[in-house]
């Protein structure tokens, strides 16, 4: 058996993957400097490894204290993240932490940490009964980043509270009828570059994708055979960019049969709204379940704190018209 812990990360994520018998252990992200002081060293002092999907400051800060804490705290055998030449790159602080970056790397070359990264059709073997297929970024992207990287200017956050929307929400089968809304590869190259990977245990496939852009995902499962026809099955799929509109496409939801989906965010900052109506809403109606008639949205915040920013998510009718569960869970098991 293994553990999937979705720790509290914020607006971030961070996964803890441990097995029952502590033979293994990983992370995935890291979350804010806060994740790996209030969570991650809380539930453990060593990993084998650590994915940081990309550098996005939600998904890489929480290393940095991690890393310095090496090796009187905290032990690690090898880091995978993919970067371009940030040492000479326009160090800009923001949402994609460039600085932090380079804080990170240097810490890791000091301490004598292998920094690895990882491109479509890498695996990373775990145990007998565990591996990591990666499925995203392709050597296309992630050379597009160190082609434009330096070019890239991102403002800083905005804080700025959201109202909580009134009135009638838009109904689920209008919303699932939206037309997609992601940006282009070019234009989004950070997230196209991000690493996302099916998690293989024993009989179990869960897909974590990081922040990953759709067409990159759907592009590599269409290549290895999945289509509309022939769906690739999950267990578990972890939503790109907490549940952003602009990271989902009526294409890849075509090719997947799941019934389970995590959301990792706590409700999204300035007017983003994680995740969105509008992404649940095109899982509810085009996702093939199976034999599983309840699709569940599995949330590592109370429930009601996201409706409490962003509005009520699903009425009481709905939730039993389209037969929708959101829970509140802190962790998985797979057998």
């Amino acid at each position: 058996m293994i553990h999937i812990h979705i720790l509290p990360a914020l607006y971030g994520d961070s996964f803890f993957i441990q097995s029952k018998d502590e033979s293994f252990s990983f992370l995935v992200d890291c979350g804010y400097k806060r994740t790996y002081f209030n969570e991650i060293r809380k539930l453990t002092k060593s990993v084998n490894f650590i994915i940081l999907t990309h550098i996005d400051e939600d998904h890489i800060l929480g290393a940095i204290p991690l890393v310095d804490d090496i090796p009187e705290k905290f032990a690690v055998g090898k880091v995978y993240l993919n970067t371009p030449d940030l040492i000479t790159a326009d160090k800009k602080s923001g949402n994609i932490s460039v600085l932090q970056a380079v804080s990170l790397q240097e810490i890791l070359a000091e301490k004598g940490i292998d920094q690895l990264s990882l491109v479509q059709g890498d695996e990373v073997i775990v145990s007998n009964d565990c591996k990591i297929f990666v499925i995203s970024p392709s050597n296309i992207e992630l050379n597009h980043l160190e082609l434009h990287f330096r070019e890239y200017k991102e403002k800083k956050p905005d804080y700025t509270p959201v109202s909580v929307p009134s009135g009638n929400l838009d109904s689920i089968d209008d919303l699932s009828k939206r037309k997609d809304s992601f940006k282009s590869k070019r234009s989004d190259f950070v997230n196209a570059s991000s690493i996302a990977f099916i998690l293989y245990y024993r009989e179990n496939e869960v897909l974590f994708l990081g922040d990953s852009h759709p067409t990159v995902v759907e592009d590599y499962l269409r290549s290895m055979g999945y289509n509309e026809s022939q769906k690739a099955l999950f267990d578990y799929v972890k939503l790109s960019h907490h549940g952003s509109i602009n990271s989902i496409s009526l294409g890849l939801i075509s090719i997947i049969q799941c019934s389970k989906f995590i959301v990792s965010t706590i409700g999204g900052r300035s007017n983003n709204k994680h995740p969105s109506r509008e992404t649940l809403c095109k899982l509810v109606v085009h996702v093939d379940r199976g034999l599983d008639e309840f699709i569940t949205f599995i949330f590592n915040y109370p429930v009601e704190q996201y409706e409490a920013r962003n509005g009520k998510y699903f009425s009481a009718e709905e939730l039993a018209e389209y037969k929708i569960k959101m829970i509140y869970k802190k962790t998985l098991e797979l057998e």
